[in-house]
């Protein structure tokens, strides 16, 4: 607004006036003196020739004794010693005498500069603006900020050249630097024209969009300001908001929102439409005071003074700016933010302020110590914790012990070591850096006892009698007492499966069909814009251009801002889009990868063989790699490509890091969604074609955020990252990748009433309280990336098959020749199964050793003499550690050299006791028949719940319907409320069928160790140490088949007939559905129903006495189905197959005497 004219006092009358209002301080008078409107915000300048000396003076304060002249003070200065202007902000209350600004308080009394009044030698400076130029130029320096960063690399060019040259043809940068000055629009008119022509309509979006015209500046309101500037609203021809015209109306209105502070006014002041953003500014002349007065709340009563509160802070004891957050309130007259409070009247920083050295002060008294900790470094990982970690002993032991520089002080035994205070020193460290922080320690003293105090004797290295290492010799056992912190479980919430979906859905249309669909990057013209920014539209030359190409997308920019062997030029450019952070944040919400994962993928253009699309339909094979880039790079033991050959010519997906992202090594799955796949390879393709490689990228050239270990980028040697953003060959960051593209993505699938994500306050960015670290992939599919089962047979799961597992035999000489394990021979082979418990029992884990299957968890307990008691047996494994470990048996948390820390064991069908999903778990071949009854009791529960799913997916799918039906004919939604309740229900269903499919997942890959270890043994000829699962007979080959039946008999009588031969087997959701298909059966071929009359026990033994009979008299489980199924009648088979019995007459009399038959098949199989 425009200032009003103002009648101000006369000095005196002003002097009087400040003094009325008890202003003591310069700092409270630039505060306060709005409080009369008739005082000048500068009264200095105001009553320059009116009679004004000082603040000292105006305000009536006594005038501190400072050296009256300058010579004085330079002495005091130096009789001190100080050497910089730094360290003089810190000591010059040293001598009380000494002013805090000596170069205001001797402007006219001899003052030249810092170097004349500490003494320093003047830096030898390039005398001349053209000496300066020359060599900042010779130095190749592009901008500003280079210059800043590298000007060091001359001692003799100055830090602000635009200060030291000011009177001396300084231009500006553009000229120091030799750059092109950008030609801008010439008036502020003819900018204004351009901004609108792009249709800009907001400062953010200008802020966004200026490129787009290289003539239009990114400061217009600078370029322009003497040109015609008024406003924003002006420059981009917009409506000027109708706000209060005075601060007292917008004072008024803020008061009666009952807003009562800055963070609050942010938030709120849209709710009046009349309210500015920043009132501030808008009212700044004449009326604003602050937002003490703005707001109505009381103004504090704070330390006038910088000294004054520096005196109470280190009366209270503070240490560390974060307990001075926690604690200021203690004195209320302290403020919550010192560093604006005091600035420009005392502060200097927060060392300062606390009374405490600064660890970089502290840091250069140890300049020996810090050489050897650079070079230990060289040979670790996780430098940042550890150099971290040395820092803070050198400033908080070593300093403070008064320890002199030497590296080896400590390690000698003449040397007293101070251990109370060693401790004490580690106690005062937070919880969670306290064994972090010792073991560290420990680690460097360790090194530098074997760099400098070890004398090698042939193959022997021999630590010198005189040295030792303090910290693990005096302080034996200390690392012990440590407790290990373990950090909360994260509260932020994990985004739905739902949004997930939706997101999904956004950026790929009934994605997962695209390996059959193959659509083109020019069918999804919604996210060119959606991935719009300079990243996604990469320069190429006209050559690169494929016009006939589907996924060339392109565009022609005039006279665009480039720089063109280090000089911006405008030129006339061609533009690229890149499918890269589409396709990585798609990723993302496909597999269960970390971001960072995601962007280290290979291309496999170096491989030797690579995956192809087929032309002519929807699937994949394998080829020579013929590129340029085939065979070259490092020697690495295996392919990288993310796309390889599985087994039987599937393709799996491997991940080139391991799951820290850290060390070397990647790893395999054996799975990888179809629409990733085609993804990828377009990716490749896309990679190859129009951003190549000359060379693959060296591991130790690129960027990484954190700092990592040489060794460890020279082992990993090259790599051909399959998102790399340009020629360069570097991978995109996490950064620019997912962190602002996905609140940018929920944004624009969210519903009314989600708030899964918002606009920033400067409408720059987007918002979310979900990140990339929130996602969780289909709930679905997940368990794949850490399982063995085959797609195909989860599929059906899931797909709501019904799937029995059995074990076949393969006779030696009749590869055809399948029989399937009956009950007589899984009883036998249980039988076999309790002598080789009972001996696990007697004598422990030994004896069958090379009958179990050997994981990273039990390895170790596997290679040591478990103690006999330990081992608790159930059907289908054993727990070596008492039954007792189950709270530590999970995934690891966080992976260390000497600890690691572990989760529970994730619960599952079997409740807590989850055996199969634990670490510990051992199990193998003589409790193979025990892992196929719990398989088969998973299947069914997961036939169940899959069914539950299935419906809850329907029932979504149909509100969704609904919903896009309304909004298409604008009518309001009225079902809400039960879509948002069916989507809960699917989730709620689906993390369900998800845990169980894990569990069946991890039973499978122990089956299928299993039968791995029985065909070895049987071809190596290790038959006396194996374990038979049959009696007798020449099967040799055992396998596991997955057999799917048209209706869930065959699986029901499996799990009824398992019952009985196995104790921990359960068929309670058995039994029910079975006799309930039993009297079903009966009552269509006319006979009477029974089992709803038997007990549990007298149905268990009735279904397994008929299904022998009906295997005896239909031959087959088909036959079998399609009698439940209606497709057969009894009828049929007593007329087609005769016997002596009718079958009717056999079942029906089976069901008749069900309560009083005794079924014994333990006696059978003896006799």
């Amino acid at each position: 607004m425009p200032a009003n004219k103002k009648n101000f006092y006369t000095y005196a009358e002003a002097q009087a006036a400040a003094r009325a209002l008890a202003i003591n301080r310069q700092l409270e008078y630039l505060k306060r003196y709005r409080e009369d409107p008739r005082l000048p915000s500068n009264p200095r300048i105001y009553y320059a020739d009116a009679g004004w000396t000082d603040f000292y003076a105006f305000l009536g304060n006594k005038r501190p004794d400072f050296y009256s002249t300058y010579a004085e003070a330079q002495a005091a200065v130096r009789a001190l010693g100080i050497q910089n202007k730094p360290e003089y902000l810190k000591r010059y209350r040293e001598d009380p005498r000494l002013p805090v600004v000596p170069f205001q308080v001797y402007a006219n009394a001899g003052w030249v500069d810092w170097y004349e009044f500490l003494g320093n030698k003047r830096p030898d400076l390039y005398p001349t603006y053209h000496e300066a130029q020359a060599a900042a130029r010779a130095l190749g320096i592009q901008n500003k900020t280079e210059y800043l960063k590298r000007y060091r690399e001359d001692p003799r060019l100055p830090v602000v050249p635009f200060q030291v040259y000011a009177d001396a043809c300084w231009v500006d940068w553009y000229e120091f630097l030799g750059n092109n000055r950008p030609d801008l629009y010439p008036t502020y008119h003819e900018a204004q024209a351009a901004a609108r022509a792009l249709g800009i309509q907001s400062e953010p979006e200008y802020k966004k969009r200026y490129r787009e015209d290289p003539r239009l500046p990114s400061q217009p309101g600078q370029v322009y300001a003497d040109a015609g500037w008024t406003d924003w609203y002006d420059f981009l021809y917009n409506k000027r908001p109708d706000l209060y015209t005075t601060y007292a109306d917008a004072q008024a209105a803020a008061r009666a929102l009952g807003i009562k502070n800055v963070p609050d006014y942010q938030k709120r002041f849209r709710e009046d439409p009349r309210l500015p953003s920043h009132p501030q500014r808008f009212y700044a002349d004449p009326d604003w005071v602050d937002w003490y007065d703005f707001l109505g709340n009381e103004r504090p009563n704070l330390y006038p003074t910088y000294d004054e509160a520096r005196e109470a802070v280190l009366t209270l004891g503070i240490n560390s700016q974060l307990e001075y957050q926690k604690r200021y309130y203690e004195d209320p007259r302290l403020p919550s933010n010192p560093f604006r409070v005091y600035a420009g009247a005392g502060w200097i920083d927060w060392y300062d302020l606390l009374g405490t050295e600064s660890p970089s002060a502290v840091l250069a008294a140890y300049p020996l110590i810090l050489v050897d900790v650079e070079r230990w470094l060289k040979t670790q990982t996780s430098i940042r914790l550890k150099r971290t970690s040395i820092r803070i002993f050198l400033s908080g032991f070593c300093q403070v012990q008064g320890l002199p520089d030497d590296s080896k002080y400590l390690l000698l035994r003449t040397n007293e070591f101070n251990a109370s205070a060693y401790q004490q020193f580690i106690e005062s460290q937070a919880e969670s850096q306290k064994k972090p922080y010792h073991r560290s320690i420990t680690a460097f003293f360790g090194w530098l006892l074997d760099e400098y105090c070890t004398d090698a004797d042939a193959d022997e290295r021999v630590v010198l009698p005189e040295y030792r290492n303090p910290f693990e010799k005096v302080l034996a056992g200390y690392a012990e007492s440590l407790q290990g912190y373990r950090p909360n479980q994260s509260t932020k919430p994990p985004l739905g499966y739902e949004y997930i979906l939706r997101a999904r859905n956004y950026l790929v249309p009934n994605g997962e069909q695209v390996l059959q669909a193959r659509p083109s990057l020019t069918d999804l013209p919604h996210l060119h814009a959606f991935f719009g920014s300079r990243v996604d539209w990469i320069y190429v030359d006209e050559s690169m251009i494929d016009r006939n190409d589907p996924n060339c997308i392109w565009r022609w920019v005039e006279k665009a801002d480039r720089r063109i062997d280090g000089k911006r030029e405008l030129v006339d450019s061609y533009q690229i889009w890149s499918p890269v952070r589409f396709i990585a944040l798609y990723t993302l919400l496909r597999f269960p990868l970390r971001g960072q994962q995601i962007l280290w993928l290979d291309s496999g253009e170096a491989d030797k063989e690579i995956a192809v699309l087929d032309a002519g339909h929807g699937g994949i094979h394998w080829e020579k790699n013929t590129g340029p880039l085939a065979g070259k790079g490092s020697k690495k033991r295996r392919p990288q490509a993310m796309v390889q050959r599985g087994d039987k010519d599937t393709a799996k997906f491997y991940v080139t890091t391991n799951k820290t992202g850290r060390r070397e090594g990647g790893y395999g799955v054996d799975w990888i969604p179809d629409d990733l796949v085609y993804w990828f390879l377009l990716l490749r393709d896309w990679q190859a074609k129009y951003n190549p490689l000359k060379e693959p990228t060296l591991w130790s050239e690129i960027n990484l955020r954190a700092e990592t270990n040489e060794k460890i980028l020279q082992a990993r040697g090259t790599q051909c990252f399959l998102f790399r953003t340009d020629a360069s060959g570097q991978p995109a960051l996490t950064t620019t990748t997912f962190t602002h593209t996905l609140p940018a993505l929920l944004y624009e699938i969210q519903r009314p009433g989600e708030n899964l994500a918002s606009e920033s306050p400067n409408r720059n960015s987007y918002l979310s309280p979900y990140t990339p670290h929130s996602l969780r992939v289909s709930l679905i599919t997940a368990f794949i990336a850490d399982g063995d089962a085959p797609i195909h047979l989860i599929s059906k799961l899931v797909g709501h098959a019904s799937l029995v597992m059995t074990i076949y035999y393969t006779k030696l000489n009749n590869q055809q020749m399948r029989r399937a394990m009956g009950e007589t021979e899984k009883r036998a082979a249980q039988i076999a199964t309790e002598r080789h418990a009972e001996t696990i029992r007697t004598h422990g884990l030994q004896p069958l050793r090379h009958q179990l299957i050997t994981t990273d968890g039990n390895r170790s307990l596997l290679e040591s003499d478990v103690p006999n008691s330990a081992c608790v047996v159930f059907d289908c494994g054993i727990c070596p550690m008492s039954a007792a470990a189950c709270h530590i048996g999970g995934q690891a948390v966080a992976e260390r050299k000497v600890e690691s820390l572990y989760a529970p064991v994730e619960a599952g069908y079997l409740g807590q006791k989850n055996c199969p999903r634990c670490r510990f778990f051992v199990t193998g071949v003589p409790f193979l028949g025990g892992l196929m009854a719990l398989a088969n009791e998973l299947a069914l529960e997961i036939h169940a719940e899959s069914a539950r799913f299935q419906g809850y997916a329907a029932e979504v799918e149909r509100l969704e319907q609904a919903f896009y039906d309304a909004c298409q004919t604008d009518q309001p939604d009225t079902q809400g409320t039960k879509r948002k309740q069916a989507s809960a229900n699917q989730q709620q269903s689906a993390a369900k069928l998800d845990g169980l499919l894990n569990d069946y997942a991890a039973v499978n890959h122990y089956v299928q160790g299993c039968l791995k270890l029985i065909n070895e043994s049987e071809q190596s000829g290790d038959s006396e140490n194996s374990v038979r699962l049959i009696a007798a007979g020449d099967f040799a080959v055992v396998g596991v088949s997955f057999e799917e039946s048209k209706t869930q008999y065959h699986l029901l009588a499996e799990v009824c007939q398992n019952a009985t031969i196995y104790q921990s087997a359960n068929p309670s959701r058995a039994v029910p559905l079975i006799a309930q298909a039993i009297d079903r059966m009966a009552e269509n071929n006319n006979l009477a129903p029974a089992m709803f009359r038997l007990t549990d026990k007298q149905k268990l033994a009735v279904i397994n006495e008929l299904n022998q009979l009906l295997l005896q008299r239909l031959g087959s489980w088909e036959k079998i189905d399609d009698l439940f199924a209606g497709d057969l009648m009894l009828l049929d088979i007593d007329t087609h197959e005769p016997k002596l019995s009718r079958i009717s007459t056999d079942i029906q009399s089976l069901l008749t005497q069900g309560a009083t038959r005794q079924l014994n098949h333990e006696a059978a199989i003896h006799d």
